[in-house]
């Protein structure tokens, strides 16, 4: 039976998401989304509330500068592994291998495995894996295992293993199906570091912006190879260690050492694509997406911030600025999953 939406009451019930079985997972076996977020649909409209008046903004304290980062992505006929290299910041350049079986939410797809971002193209697997590290990835490229292979002949071979390995070496290396081939492809993004060889636009099947591209990883000479810090929560998977992660991001690559804040994102219009671009605009300002599912319906004409307590409330404020849209309320009872849920309605996906 369809329910009734009665003035001050805010329907906020979810579709089940295509990747349900991770959800306990990702979000470290909280009970389901469906049933935590019942808790805020008694909400207190509060209308849309303006800004506190600031006052001059201190002077930074440091004048670090954040690494740029790259989204790298390593594609053959059966298989595709990532990383996250940055570099021409103050920090020493620093990469990051993401293993294909850790539990993630995937904005404007639901939760899944970093193996299924690589099955995304190269735009919404930078939204995803921006998402999971906390840290905006502004640029993308895309090689393969033969333009790869010419990248080590031009370093003359790269240390593989402990020995001098050839293009040809690597690239079969990287071609050898198995549980190898991970490992394979973080020691050879160690070797060719240590090389440095110059990178050029054309070592890419695909960029965003391939000469950027190819400065980034140039200059990503002598970079420390890290793994992204994970627990196991069932065997095969793995979940971040969003903390730690936060403490990495902001060690090797200099970006802010607060996790950022959490956020739920239901789609309450059935548009395509409203997560995936929600998350365009929140990420780089300090937030990640935990939750991304539909709403219970698609006849939300307006869209609705909910902060998760009056703690909150500057949080959901600073969502609905940069949304654009939106009436900002109080939930009566934190989800507990996140500290702003965003109910997005027609007057986002129309504007």
């Amino acid at each position: 039976m369809r329910r009734g939406h009665h003035r001050g009451e805010v329907d906020l019930f979810v579709r089940p998401g295509r990747h349900a079985p991770f959800r306990a997972m990702a979000v470290g076996w909280l009970a389901p989304v469906a049933a935590a977020l019942l808790v805020v649909g008694g909400v207190v409209a509060w209308g849309i509330v303006s800004a506190r008046e600031q006052g001059a903004a201190p002077p930074p304290r440091s004048a670090a500068v954040p690494s740029k980062l790259l989204l790298l992505e390593l594609r053959s006929k059966d298989a595709v592994m990532i990383a996250v290299v940055g570099s021409s910041g103050t920090s020493p350049p620093a990469a990051l291998a993401i293993p294909p079986n850790v539990v993630m939410t995937i904005p404007g797809q639901g939760d899944g495995t970093v193996k299924d971002v690589t099955l995304l193209n190269g735009s919404e697997a930078t939204v995803a894996i921006s998402n999971l590290v906390g840290a905006w990835i502004p640029h993308y490229a895309v090689t393969d295992p033969n333009h790869l292979a010419a990248i080590v002949d031009r370093a003359g071979g790269i240390q593989l293993f402990g020995s001098v390995a050839s293009g040809a070496e690597v690239s079969a290396g990287l071609l050898e199906p198995g549980p190898a081939r991970a490992l394979t492809w973080r020691e050879t993004l160690i070797g060719l570091f240590e090389a440095g060889p110059s990178w050029a636009p054309s070592d890419f099947l695909g960029s965003d912006d391939a000469a950027a591209g190819a400065r980034l990883l140039t200059a990503a000479k002598g970079a420390a190879m890290e793994a992204l810090p994970t627990a196991t929560v069932t065997p095969g998977y793995l979940r971040p260690d969003y903390e730690a992660v936060a403490g990495l991001m902001q060690e090797r690559f200099g970006m802010a050492g607060q996790p950022p804040v959490r956020v739920l994102v239901l789609n309450g219009t059935g548009a395509p694509g409203v997560g995936e671009s929600v998350a365009e605009r929140l990420i780089p300002q300090g937030y990640r997406v935990v939750v991304s599912e539909n709403a219970s319906s698609f006849d939300h004409r307006e869209t609705l911030v909910v902060a998760a307590s009056e703690e909150s409330r500057e949080m959901a404020e600073q969502v609905r600025r940069l949304l654009g849209v939106g009436t900002l309320s109080v939930s009566a009872v934190p989800s507990g999953l996140g500290e702003v849920t965003i109910l997005v309605g027609e007057d986002y996906t129309n504007g």
